[in-house]
């Protein structure tokens, strides 16, 4: 299944830093909406144009973990590359074989995109993922 933007979040409230908290029915689908969360605050929400699908790999470890790996590529990827995500789909999300994704790609545009959070990392500082209930809960706080 492939997300795309807009997806719901909830920003987290804490000083000098941002943070998401995003929900889905299994993991793979919160995964997919933290992806997107990050795009809407690199973007300020703003629209991106839909690009080519780019893969994203990151090494096995616990979830939280994993999600934070994701994220620190993607935030590399938006510095070296200039592309933010545009959709998610996740092929694979366990702590044995880390994490596969298909990110549908779009360029970053700094005009278009003025009203967005500057990132500076992806921390592991108050970083969760996982069951809530009948589905998935996962939270990241990034460095600003």
């Amino acid at each position: 299944m492939r997300l795309r933007r807009p997806v719901p979040y909830e920003e987290l409230d804490h000083t000098a830093d941002a943070g998401v908290i995003v929900h889905g029915r299994c993991k793979e689908e919160a995964l997919a909406r933290l992806v997107l969360a990050y795009a809407d605050l690199v973007t300020g929400g703003a629209p991106v144009a839909t690009g080519a699908d780019r893969v994203v790999e990151v090494a096995p470890g616990d979830l939280a973990a994993v999600a934070v790996d994701v994220l620190r590529e993607l935030l590399f990827r938006l510095e070296t590359e200039r592309w933010v995500p545009e959709s998610c789909e996740v092929v694979h999300f366990d702590p044995q074989r880390g994490a596969r994704l298909v990110i549908g790609s779009a360029p970053y545009d700094p005009v278009a995109h003025a009203d967005g959070l500057v990132l500076k990392a992806v921390t592991l500082h108050a970083a969760r993922f996982e069951p809530e209930g009948s589905g998935w809960v996962a939270a990241i706080v990034f460095d600003v």
